[in-house]
């Protein structure tokens, strides 16, 4: 499963160290982030497009407290963030 999550975080240096912080449980999870960054023009707005190998490991994700707490003190604004399941018709890595 792919999902889409957009929203306002303080900076994208303080967002990264706490993805690298939190390592063990992205492997637990099964997460992979295909994508993660900020508009050009507004590093405030992050957009990651990341992928679960199972749906329990998003519900395992969405679930896990601690984790909530250390993304809101890295800066992620949770009530104004946006989870987006995406499509599993796609192209990935697609060089024509």
């Amino acid at each position: 499963m792919i999902v889409k999550i957009e929203g306002p975080i303080a900076t994208f240096a303080k967002w990264k160290a706490m993805v690298h912080s939190n390592s063990e449980k992205i492997k637990k999870y099964g997460m992979t982030f295909l994508y993660a960054g900020t508009e050009k023009d507004n590093d405030s707005k992050i957009t990651t497009i990341i992928r679960f190998d199972t749906m329990d490991g998003l519900k395992a994700f969405k679930a896990d407290e601690e984790l909530h707490k250390e993304r809101a003190a890295a800066g992620v604004v949770l009530e104004k963030s946006v989870t987006t399941p995406m499509g599993e018709d796609l192209l990935e890595q697609y060089k024509g």
